[in-house]
């Protein structure tokens, strides 16, 4: 090699060593950033034996990026009906909570049947006529809870498809940035850092695809294949909460809604599940108990007359059916045995139909009463509890059900967790920065520095001797 040849070698090892440790030095200074993948100096030689850096690198792994975000989303979605469903199964209670509508009902069947031995007693009469009206309260609390965890969902949907246009929105303008001509290599390593965070968080939001078009940007579709971004153009979303329809760009989406090409994971796609079909299922369990009682005690009681109310009514009329939805948050006792309201005791001895008192020790109705409840009673079968069972037994199951659902999405969530923290922990072990492997680095490039700047040297002072030769 002629001198030439190896000073220049020597300069363009010092250069190259130059931007290695920028390179380097920029993976410590991101060392916490969780967005940040880790720069990789690529170095090649040319035929005169000079190195160069060829390019600058993003240590990244696609297959764990969409593994990762596919596990965020699906836990995000089971989290999401967790979540909404907590406060109201707190209330609900277990089937062995003291305070319940199971435990309101046990307390109504049992002072019914005190009443049933000492029919003219004021005091049980009394008694009666309260546990009636905590068994009503009951299911009004629980009926209204429901209520509030369906507006919640309504109000957290909104907040998540904002939330999603937000990111669609910077997304596209990302891509479209790194689809330019004119941003530097390093700018373009940014911004990839940038649209992968976004990504990322999208993610918890909603199930995607990705694809680059001709133009290097970044197109997204649903899981099911309807477009969210296409040409650099966003399809925002929208949800109509009256028909509960998710839409993109006007093309429904709606997860769980079979033939359509939607999202199915996500905190989106769980929370329209609940405000759908989780939440309206157990509020129609809810007003089924509603609705049993209140016809139960109807047809038990011999002093109505046809379209009379009993002793629970819809708001304080008669039930109709079919009735409105929210029976259980409506259901109250009937004012005419509430002597505070004007009604009289008497009448959960001798009926809600009677007018005037009847024999002090007549036990018949009260025992009809008693009978009712314990009684086989038919429910609607599609809400998957039962069809014929007594009233208790349905509300045991469907205290139980209802748990069984949010234990089931809770243990769903912890169990997928758990899968996206491995994943991740591939995935950072593979694109983050060690800052050990970084300092390693740090003094190779201080010895290649250092060996080329002896080269560079020694080749000097080899040129300078010529020169004082000639």
């Amino acid at each position: 090699m002629g001198l030439i040849s190896a000073f220049n070698a020597a300069r363009s090892g010092m250069s190259t060593s130059s931007r290695w440790a920028e390179t380097v030095s920029t993976n410590i200074a991101n060392a916490n950033n969780a967005s940040y993948a880790r720069r990789e100096t690529q170095i090649t030689t040319t035929g005169q034996g000079a190195a160069q850096v060829s390019e600058i690198t993003r240590a990244v792994d696609s297959a764990l990026d969409a593994l990762y975000r596919t596990e965020a989303g699906r836990t995000s979605k089971q989290d999401a009906i967790a979540t909404g469903l907590e406060t109201y199964t707190s209330l609900l209670g277990d089937t062995e909570s003291t305070d319940t509508v199971l435990t309101r009902l046990t307390d109504f069947q049992n002072s019914l049947s005190l009443l049933a031995v000492a029919p003219a007693d004021t005091a049980l009469q009394r008694a009666t006529v309260g546990d009636a009206q905590e068994l009503a309260q009951a299911l009004n609390r629980a009926g209204n809870n429901l209520s509030a965890a369906r507006d919640s969902a309504e109000e957290t949907i909104a907040s998540d498809v904002a939330a999603v246009n937000s990111s669609l929105a910077k997304i596209s303008d990302l891509s479209e940035r790194l689809a330019s001509p004119t941003q530097s290599a390093e700018a373009q390593l940014s911004l990839r850092d940038e649209l992968g965070a976004e990504l990322d968080a999208l993610s918890e939001k909603m199930d995607f695809t990705t694809r680059t078009d001709a133009q290097g940007r970044i197109e997204l579709f649903t899981s099911g294949g309807t477009a969210l971004i296409t040409g650099g153009e966003v399809e925002p979303l929208s949800f109509d909460p009256d028909t509960g329809m998710l839409s993109a760009g006007g093309v429904d989406i709606t997860p769980g809604v079979p033939g359509k090409r939607g999202i199915s994971e996500g905190s989106l796609s769980g929370q329209i599940a609940l405000f759908n079909t989780v939440l309206p299922e157990m509020e129609a369990q809810l007003d089924e108990v509603a609705r049993a009682l209140i016809e139960g005690m109807v047809d038990a009681d011999a002093s109505l007359a046809p379209g009379d109310a009993g002793l629970f009514t819809d708001a304080g009329a008669a039930l109709t059916i079919p009735f409105a939805p929210g029976l259980a948050s409506r259901i109250a006792v009937n004012d005419d045995v509430v002597p505070e309201n004007g009604g009289a005791l008497w009448r959960i001895r001798d009926g809600l139909g009677a007018v005037t008192a009847g024999a002090a020790g007549d036990n018949t109705q009260v025992t009809a009463f008693v009978d009712a409840l314990n009684g086989a009673m038919t429910f609607d079968g599609n809400l998957g509890l039962g069809e014929e069972m007594s009233l208790s037994s349905y509300v045991s199951t469907l205290i139980a059900s209802q748990n069984t659902t949010r234990a089931n999405a809770e243990t769903s969530a912890e169990s997928l967790a758990a899968g996206a923290i491995a994943v991740q922990s591939s995935r950072l072990s593979f694109m983050g920065v060690n800052v050990d492997d970084e300092l390693q680095q740090l003094t190779l490039i201080q010895q290649s520095y250092g060996a080329n700047a002896q080269a560079l040297s020694t080749v000097s002072e080899m040129i300078d001797t010529l020169l004082a030769a000639v």
